[in-house]
């Protein structure tokens, strides 16, 4: 994993500490826009590497994750009933 990698990580486990929002956080420890930061992080929640790294933060993750899109899910089967 690259050390942007583990930056993100890391993100996901302290942002709470110093800024009241996730984006301002992504904003000013990466520099990245929103968008880029969760397409990243999507793709580390599938990366076994990251899984070892941080098995706590990706577990969490994935299963907000996997919520959402039920939820998504959820919703479109009521709506085409």
């Amino acid at each position: 994993m690259s050390d942007e990698d583990l930056a993100v990580l890391e993100l996901e486990d302290g942002w709470q500490k110093n800024y009241s929002t996730k984006a301002e956080a992504i904003r000013r420890e990466l520099g990245w826009s929103t968008t880029k930061y969760y397409i990243r992080l999507n793709l580390l929640l599938d990366n076994p590497e990251a899984i070892y790294s941080r098995p706590v933060t990706v577990g969490r993750l994935r299963r907000l994750r996997e919520a959402r899109t039920d939820e998504r899910g959820g919703a479109h089967t009521q709506q085409s009933s």
